[in-house]
């Protein structure tokens, strides 16, 4: 299946005030009675001189509000009793300011839209939040997320001594479970994400800068309704074995295969797809022996995730494929068959002071296959592939991740058959656990090698 238009008549889902509400109550019922939760939003940021970088909310505010100006806070009260309210501090109205940068909601609007029980003018934080800390038990806060408000609560604390919570531990557990509204809006950004990498396909020609593949995705996500890029778009030609290169520059060579890893953005949410496609249209013999590798990677990735899998067996799975696979090009000796046969030539290796000579599967794929997803790209719960926690967890419905396996032959490292040398490729989706398997959100962009060459032949 590949995506070619979007109906642009159709409505863009959103998350809803009572999805909110729900989400809100959801926290309330996880802290202590007696308790006051304050959850921070983003500054905006200097870019240079007079001017700002694009805001862009915290996701743990906009999850639970979807407040949408900096320089606001969310303060969840929760009584003795388990009585709850939920308070708002916002920039102030301000007829001038509007006139220069745009409309302010004010404690009004934030009452009215964006389901706060009070609201107050910015200003006042300080004075109100120690009246609520003087009068609870525990305090839930998070230091390093706002300088601004960090450095209004330290004092408060100080003069206030009250058990600290973190809490991220509520918000990020319940942001784990994508609702049935997120899911609309993950399909939707997806779709938007599927189409851009297909016209990307489209246009690819020798001669022609990186950046301008860039702005045919990035075009494509504000043209077909995305708000923002989720990250800095990476288009990667000759560089395709740099994992994050995002400097798009350089002039396509026919020959060279193009790494694009690209994402839209909508409502917060952000989607994340790789596709490698050869510059010229056609894969050589040697790309396409590596390309279908990594596919079949990708592809048994996919079949791994499931109800009571884990990240970790999806890895597992991916690498299994991938080191069988370049065993059998010659790319890996036969005696990295297997993880504990190659951790028994690295010893063995270590020892006759030859480690160096000696090439691994983590030479070539040195990244973990998979990282949740949501409001973040690399969303709540994901950690470094070196931390098992997190990937060992079991998943279940409702869980968004990637699954992105790649292999990486640096130019430079004489160990690699000289046929593959300077050859990156990373294929990646976007995958939904549902309850009895998996959905593919973003199966709408090919990447099927025989119908890229075709696509592109067009």
């Amino acid at each position: 299946m590949t995506i070619t238009s979007l109906d642009q008549k159709s409505s863009s889902p959103k998350i809803s005030r009572a999805e909110y509400q729900r989400r809100q109550q959801a926290v309330f019922s996880r802290m202590k009675n007696g308790s006051v939760a304050v959850i921070v939003g983003a500054p905006e940021r200097l870019r240079s001189n007079d001017t700002m970088y694009a805001f862009r909310q915290s996701s743990d505010l906009l999850y639970l509000n979807g407040f949408p100006e900096p320089d606001a806070a969310l303060v969840l009260v929760k009584g003795g009793k388990g009585d709850c309210k939920t308070i708002m501090f916002v920039r102030p109205k301000d007829k001038e300011r509007e006139t220069w940068n745009g409309f302010r909601e004010g404690p009004s609007g934030a009452i009215a839209n964006y389901a706060a029980t009070e609201a107050h003018n910015i200003a006042d934080f300080s004075p109100v939040v120690e009246k609520l800390l003087a009068n609870c038990k525990n305090f839930y806060y998070k230091l390093g997320r706002n300088d601004d408000f960090d450095a209004q609560v330290v004092p408060l604390l100080t003069r206030n001594q009250k058990a600290i919570l973190n809490p991220e531990k509520i918000t990020h557990e319940l942001r784990m479970f994508k609702s049935e509204e997120e899911i609309l809006i993950l399909r939707h950004i997806a779709n938007i994400s599927s189409l851009a990498h297909t016209r990307a396909m489209v246009r690819c020609e020798p001669g022609m800068r990186e950046r301008q593949l860039q702005a045919t995705l990035e075009y494509t996500f504000a043209d077909a309704g995305a708000e923002y890029v989720a990250y800095t778009s990476i288009v990667a030609g000759e560089d395709g074995t740099t994992l994050h290169y995002t400097t798009n520059h350089k002039i396509l060579s026919a020959g060279n295969l193009i790494v694009i890893d690209s994402g839209g953005e909508w409502q917060g949410y952000a989607s994340d797809i790789t596709r490698t496609i050869p510059v010229s249209g056609k894969f050589s013999e040697a790309q396409r022996k590596l390309y279908d590798l990594v596919l079949r990677a990708n592809q048994v990735g996919i079949a791994l995730a499931k109800p009571g899998s884990s990240l970790n067996k999806i890895h597992a799975g991916c690498e299994d494929i991938l080191r069988a696979g370049l065993v059998e090009l010659g790319i890996l000796s036969t005696e990295a068959k297997s993880r504990k046969s190659e951790k028994a030539s690295v010893e063995k290796a270590k020892k006759a002071g030859t480690e160096k000579d000696l090439l691994t599967l983590r030479d070539v794929f040195m990244h973990g296959t998979s990282h949740f997803m949501g409001l973040d790209v690399h969303d709540v719960c994901t950690r470094s592939s070196h931390n098992a926690l997190p990937k060992a967890r079991k998943l279940k419905s409702g869980m968004v991740f990637t699954v992105e396996p790649g292999v990486y032959m640096k130019a430079d490292d004489m160990r690699i058959p000289v046929e593959y040398r300077g050859i990156g490729i990373r294929i990646e989706d976007d995958v939904l656990i549902t309850s009895d398997g998996n959905e593919v959100l973003t199966r709408a962009v090919t990447k099927d090698a025989d119908e890229i060459e075709a696509l592109m032949a067009k």
